[in-house]
């Protein structure tokens, strides 16, 4: 089978690998697609962990080929989803029911071979059912969606809240998305290129703005009464972590959800913090909101057509412009396509 390997800073390569022979509780899928994270972004930069030597890819979809048991909801044929975090249950964090900070945790794609391949060996117990007739298209963002879920339940949204999101690259648009399902009265994005202000505004936000024009700041400030409720930053950058502080009110909340660089840093005065009252969190991983995300995908509770996602085949010379970013121009969303 042809697989994107990773191994190390910049070192990818397109290379034929033997198919794994199948435990009893795997499944052996062909792989539709799988999206392409910022987290791969970062892995390929040496900003972010993994193993050396894997299949980079966690954001994919496919059919079963195979089983190493029978499984009495899932048969050869059907079409999954799959979540690529995978805790191991025992960990103090596990018996808490903090899985996504599990001790021992390995990922798809990550730690363990993913989805950038033509087949890939999955754990039954991260395959969930999706429709036969559902688009691969859309499948591939139930893990963006799941992880997005987890921050926003941790935001803890109430309904009439203003809500700010700096971003509005994919993580951005999700959760505009699913802070109007929580019913806030007043949603305002920020982002700096036009064509993903455009979409957020075709998403029905209530307000986009540029952060690199001087009066945006001010301009929020007095939209929001003071500041946002709630601030979501999306970005992952010292500026968008240190506008979250700027722009959020007394008594509000900041999530702080982007995937930063490892060195950067978000410089805060002690005392401001203090008299704002203010709450600070931050998000990791999708702890069992994974068919959440499925249910709401399958449903059309959120719109991913939008995103049309820009297909990459599996050779040398297109991971290679993928990954040096040469032709993403205006494209929000890629995914690998590794059986066309």
């Amino acid at each position: 089978m042809q697989a994107l390997w990773f191994n190390g800073q910049h070192e990818i390569e397109v290379k034929e690998l033997m198919i794994p022979k199948l435990q009893q509780d795997e499944l052996l899928v062909h792989v539709d697609a799988c999206g392409v994270c910022g987290t791969d972004f970062h892995i390929y930069e040496g900003q972010a962990p993994s193993s050396i030597p894997v299949v980079l890819g966690h954001e994919y979809t496919g059919i079963i080929l195979e089983m190493g048991s029978k499984f009495h909801n899932l048969k050869i044929g059907d079409k999954i989803a799959i979540n690529p975090n995978i805790h191991c249950g025992y960990c103090e964090f596990c018996r808490k029911g903090k899985i996504n900070l599990c001790s021992n945790l390995k990922a798809l794609g990550v730690t363990l071979n993913g989805g950038m391949s033509q087949l890939s060996v999955v754990p039954v117990t991260q395959a969930y059912l999706l429709p036969n007739d559902f688009p691969y298209s859309k499948s591939v963002f139930a893990e963006p969606l799941s992880c997005c879920i987890h921050g926003i339940n941790l935001a803890e949204i109430l309904p009439g809240e203003k809500v700010l999101i700096i971003g509005a690259g994919t993580i951005g648009l999700l959760m505009l998305q699913l802070v109007q399902l929580r019913g806030a009265s007043d949603v305002i994005v920020l982002d700096p290129i036009r064509f993903k202000r455009d979409m957020a505004s075709s998403l029905n936000a209530d307000h986009v703005f540029n952060p690199l024009i001087e009066d945006t700041l001010e301009k929020i400030i007095h939209l929001t009464y003071g500041g946002a409720d709630t601030v979501i930053e999306c970005v992952g950058n010292q500026v968008a972590g240190e506008s979250a502080l700027n722009l959020v009110r007394k008594g509000g909340k900041i999530l702080i959800f982007g995937l930063s660089n490892n060195s950067d840093l978000i410089k805060v005065y002690m005392q401001t913090f203090f008299h704002k009252e203010l709450t600070l969190k931050s998000s990791i991983l999708n702890p069992y909101t994974f068919q959440s995300a499925v249910d709401l995908l399958v449903n059309n509770k959120i719109n991913v057509e939008i995103f049309n996602p820009h297909p990459v085949l599996l050779n040398q010379d297109s991971v290679e412009k993928l990954f040096n970013r040469s032709d993403n121009k205006n494209i929000i969303k890629f995914m690998v396509t590794p059986n066309n």
